[in-house]
């Protein structure tokens, strides 16, 4: 067999170690081991984290090797072994192995990115291709419909299949919603463009009773607007892929995405989607949610309708606005197509008591019908999801749930996340504000569980600990009402006042620079705003167009009027009213309101963010009156590869989706906690004298903190049953414990190797004695084989042993008699001793049973007093489900007086708007007075004439004339004071309900106990109540005095009538004479 080579020699020498010869003695090294020493590096706290923005890696591995001063390290890079020094901040230290698998991130020594990062903790979405929020709403709501589903009593029904068909139904609601709510987006090829939150509703018994679908912040926009890499709403394609009847049913038969402007732009396809399947999902879903195939038909003419709406082609020629291609959608939609283009194009106005035709500019035209298919799209989704409703809600309404029937409801809650692209516009900020609330609400939510832990404990906390207002800066920037007004408040003043986005930008960068959470571009194209996720860069480009989405409400009452009943649904509050004009003319305040809804206060007018605020408030309302919990998820890569992370990429989504956000609150507090005997077991080595005999853990603990040198009274708190730290105090304090283990460890080690040592000298004496030894033996024996004389004596010896056998023989039978009667002596008196130890035997066996009469005894007590034992168990158990049912009353309350406090917000804004209407009130007032003046000259005017027309009767009749015309004029005077009058029972109403909010407010103080913020609060809406209730009466009295003036008018043109009439008959007397 031949000798391995040199190179495999040296590879096994290098695995197994080596050997080395001295002296003809084999000594064994064991290799070096590099992956050793640098998990040893734990032991001391050496290994850290630092970031590495220009890598794939978003850190990188280090180790300390030393402090220069109390800021600067000097680190060595694991990959290079290249030194460094760096700021001591940006040294993320790592936390040792044993941490790696612990399940509450507040046994970690340290809190940070990297530590969070790479920690295990959190879930990672499997499949990269659809998003992690919309696929675990799906398994969330398919696991809360199978377990209800093996329950023992079924859906309330007498038939167990209906409660079959409901669950079935809930798991099919998904993707409907999906197909009309969901679209493709740069990093998710099914993003929930809406937010959706689920209500499944369970009776007493654990079984389903219902659900409802509450939906909020549809992304209409992308109904006309998209990015070459993400797509418009699924609905769209599928239905481009549908079966060739239908597609003839709704004249697309021969269509694919690049003949609508509004899909052409887009991605057609999606890699492993195949929208013609879904298409027959979405189809099967609606069959067993039971909507009819004609519902089916009239939900998808609106998408259609959408798509030729699109098509149609504004021209301007000759200096006069002009479209084509709009014929289908009126046909779909069911309307005339010249009273659609008139309407469109040649909205009428008022101007005066004349209706006038106002001209649109092709990009108005353009902006108009973008706005109307965007209305259009809306209204059908709102209108689906009431259906799908209408199927899931059960044989009993959700509205019918209340706290005394047993509401018992789990809702899912499903919304876009938190957006920061290249080019960030209205759509994003309006994302990042919905996220910075739901961010600001599970800031809320911990430190309500913080303070309820702190409570417990016992552990006191100053102002620095309270972090619920972190983020209220920049909520207050986007949605502030009050001065300084935030960025939304900008935009509907804008929107209202016909401004333009240079405008904007100036207003809010001059209502918001001394915030701190807003920052002005220096290009100024835009501004930034700093949430929790980073900072943001707005442009508002476009912004004014798009927060007023122009509804062309002529255009909207033709939809009213249409002959398909499914679009006359969707404008049903555009319809007229049933009475026929002929019959009751419609007084001029109605018409003033139905043209001037666009005015600020009045109408169905609502600027985007407004409705998206509202929605918004709706929502929130909704999340604080249930108990949450957070699910956060996380995109592997956005490349849409399985198999691949990109930790920039998760470390980007950690900061958005808020989990670096919830570190950090925590870290302000005292987010390591552990139990009393956790923490004396783990830290007892830094003083184990101290507590050697102290029972009591907490005291235990006390003494044990109090020794450990450098660590302040601030630093830590002791509660009732846990130690508390400030971030990075416990991994001082692992550090103290890993030096003092060192120091241990080297003990032992030196015992160790002074043990073996001294056992070796040993050894190596005793073999030097031992050869020593033989050594001079075999010198002697070797000498005595070469004398002459030890060999005679040595025949001599085998001569006497042959001859004296006989006398060994007798000798060796004397031995053997004397050794027979010596055991006989010892087998006596082993039988003596073997009766004495049975007596002992018997002895202990009565004692024994007399000892387990005992224990008998004694278990007999042990289980008496288990018993009562268990019956104090039980009575602590019902004390403590008491306390319980008592902490969920006072968390109730609370929750009712945030409400009441709500409501009383509510009721201010409200008073603003009513005295808003009063100052209107008050100016139409002031041109009525001027309206007065100018008839009182006239009549003065009159009175002149009169005496000129004595002999003219041409004249007369002239005047004649002119009295009827002032008469009708008068008459509609009249009728505006009456519509004043209606006004004003109105403001009546408005005052018992302010008067039915003092009720609240004194209830409110009387249950809870009055705070200073709110009885000042209180006193100055009082105080507003009386100022507005003083000017409600010097408008009623300057009412009663337009009324007298206007009777003496009135009598006044009596007068002249009778005069004129009289000079009238006169004038023809003398002309018969």
């Amino acid at each position: 067999m031949s000798p391995p080579p040199p190179e495999q020699d040296k590879e096994r020498q290098s695995n197994t170690g080596t050997m080395y010869h001295s002296h003809g003695i084999e000594v064994y090294h064991k290799p070096r081991s590099y992956e050793t020493i640098s998990d040893a590096g734990f032991n001391l706290q050496k290994l850290a984290w630092i970031e590495d923005k220009y890598s794939v890696q978003a850190f990188k591995r280090v180790r300390v090797v030393s402090e220069v001063t109390e800021n600067i390290v000097i680190i060595e890079h694991e990959d290079d072994a290249r030194e460094e020094q760096i700021e001591k901040q940006k040294v993320f230290m790592m936390n040792p192995p044993k941490f790696d698998h612990v399940e509450d991130m507040a046994e970690l020594l340290y809190m940070h990115e990297p530590a969070v990062t790479y920690s295990g903790l959190f879930l990672v979405a499997v499949n990269p291709y659809r998003a992690g929020k919309t696929e675990n709403t799906k398994i969330v709501i398919q696991y809360l419909a199978s377990i209800a589903a093996n329950g023992s009593n079924g859906f309330v029904g007498p038939d167990y299949s209906q409660k079959t068909k409901l669950e079935e139904q809930i798991l099919q609601a998904n993707p409907i919603l999906e197909s009309f709510g969901n679209a493709q987006t740069i990093r998710n090829n099914n993003s929930s463009r809406f937010g959706k939150f689920i209500r499944i509703a369970f009776n007493r018994n654990g079984d389903i009773r219902g659900a409802f679908i509450d939906w909020y912040l549809l992304e209409t926009s992308r109904v006309h607007t998209q990015t070459l890499e993400e797509r418009n709403y699924h609905i769209f394609y599928q239905l481009l892929n549908a079966d060739p009847e239908m597609k003839a049913i709704l004249k697309i038969d021969q269509k694919c995405p690049s003949d609508f402007t509004y899909t052409k732009n887009s991605n057609h396809t999606i890699q492993g989607v195949d929208d013609a399947a879904e298409y027959t999902k979405l189809v099967q879903s609606m069959n067993i949610m039971s909507i009819s195939q004609q519902e089916q038909i009239e939900f998808f003419r609106i998408i259609v309708a959408v798509l030729y709406l699109g098509n149609t082609i504004v021209n301007n020629s000759y200096s006069r606005v002009e479209i084509s291609g709009y014929e289908n959608a009126c046909e779909i939609l069911g309307v005339s197509p010249v009273l659609f283009k008139k309407n469109l194009l040649e909205p009428q106005i008022r101007a005066g008591n004349e209706w006038v035709s106002q001209s649109k500019s092709p990009s108005q035209v353009k902006d108009n019908l973008d706005a109307l298919s965007k209305v259009l799209y809306e209204r059908n989704f709102g209108h689906l999801v009431s259906r799908v409703n209408s199927a899931i809600d059960g044989p009993h309404s959700m509205e019918g749930m209340s706290v005394s029937d047993g509401e018992r409801f789990i809702g899912v809650l499903d919304i876009a996340g938190f957006e920061i692209f290249k080019i960030n516009s209205f759509e994003q900020l309006c994302i990042n504000y919905t996220n910075e609330k739901l961010q600001d609400f599970f800031n809320q939510n911990m430190f309500v569980l913080e303070e309820k832990e702190y409570k417990r404990e016992n552990i006191f906390c100053d102002e620095s600990f309270d972090y619920r207002n972190d983020l209220q800066p920049t909520i207050n920037l986007i949605e502030s009402i009050k001065n300084p007004i935030g960025i939304l408040s900008c935009l509907e003043d804008e929107c209202v006042t016909q401004g333009t986005d240079e405008r904007l930008l100036a207003k809010i960068t001059e209502q918001n620079l001394s915030n701190s959470r807003f920052k002005q571009d220096k290009y100024n194209e835009g501004f930034s705003v700093k949430h929790y996720a980073g900072e943001v860069k707005y442009s508002t480009a476009g912004w004014i167009e798009r927060g007023k989405d122009p509804l062309n409400e002529h255009v909207a009452r033709l939809f009213a009027e249409s002959t398909n009943a499914h679009v006359a649904t969707l404008f049903k509050d555009y319809a007229p009213s049933s009475t026929p004009v002929s019959a009751t003319p419609m007084r001029q305040v109605d018409i003033r309101k139905s043209l001037y809804r666009t005015r600020k206060g009045g109408g169905n007018f609502h600027t985007v963010g407004y409705k998206h605020k509202q929605q918004l408030s709706v929502l929130m309302s909704t999340l604080r009156n249930t108990r949450p919990h957070f699910v956060r998820c996380i995109l592997p890569n956005d490349r849409k590869r399985p198999g691949e992370i990109q930790p920039q990429l998760v470390l980007h989504q950690l900061r958005c989706n808020g989990v670096l956000e919830g570190i950090r609150i925590c870290r302000v507090g005292f987010p390591n906690r552990l139990q009393f005997e956790q923490f004396r077991e783990q830290y007892k080595l830094l003083a184990p004298e101290l507590i050697q005999h102290e029972k009591d853990h907490r005291k235990a603990c006390q003494i044990l903190l109090h020794s450990v040198p450098g660590l302040q009274a601030h630093q830590f708190q002791i509660g009732r049953t846990k130690v508390f730290f400030k971030a990075g105090i416990l991994g001082d304090l692992e550090e103290q414990r890993d030096i003092r283990l060192s120091e241990i460890a080297t003990k032992i080690q030196a015992a160790c190797l002074r043990l073996i040592a001294r056992r070796k000298v040993t050894q190596r004496q005793s073999q030097d004695q031992l050869i020593r030894t033989i050594q001079r033996n075999s010198r002697i024996y070797i000498q005595m084989m070469q004398c002459r004389l030890w060999k005679v004596y040595h025949r001599r010896k085998e001569l006497q042993y042959t001859f004296g056998t006989e006398d060994a023989e007798r000798k060796k039978i004397d031995d053997l008699e004397q050794v027979l009667a010596a055991s006989q002596e010892q087998l006596q008196e082993l039988s003596v001793e073997n009766q004495n130890q049975l007596k002992t035997l018997e002895t202990q066996e009565e004692k024994m049973t007399k000892q387990q009469e005992e224990l008998e005894k004694s278990k007999a007590f042990c289980d008496q007093l288990q018993q009562e034992r268990d019956a104090w168990e039980n009575k602590y158990k019902v004390l403590e489900q008491q306390l319980k049912e008592t902490n969920e009353k006072l968390d109730q309350t609370q929750n009712e007086l945030a409400s009441t406090k709500q409501f009383s917000e509510e009721q201010a804004v409200m008073l603003a708007k009513i005295h808003q209407d009063i100052r209107e009130e008050s100016e139409e007032n002031e041109s009525l007075m001027i309206q007065c003046d100018e008839l009182c000259k006239e009549n003065n005017e009159l009175q002149e004439k009169i005496q000129f027309l004595e002999n003219d009767k041409t004249i007369s009749d002239e005047l004649q004339a002119e009295l009827d015309a002032k008469d009708e004029e008068n008459h509609k005077i009249w009728a505006e004071m009456q519509d004043l009058e209606v006004q004003h029972a109105e403001r009546k109403k408005n005052e018992e309900r302010e008067s039915e909010h003092d009720m609240l407010q004194k209830e409110m103080i009387q249950y809870k106990g009055e705070i200073h913020e709110k009885t000042l609060a209180h006193t100055k809406i009082q105080s507003h109540f009386k100022t507005l209730e003083s000017s409600l009466a010097k408008e009623t009295e300057e009412r009663k005095s337009y009324q007298k003036k206007n009777a003496q008018l009135e009598r006044d043109v009596d007068m002249l009538t009778r005069l004129v009439q009289n000079e009238a008959k006169e004038s023809r007397a003398r002309a018969e004479r």
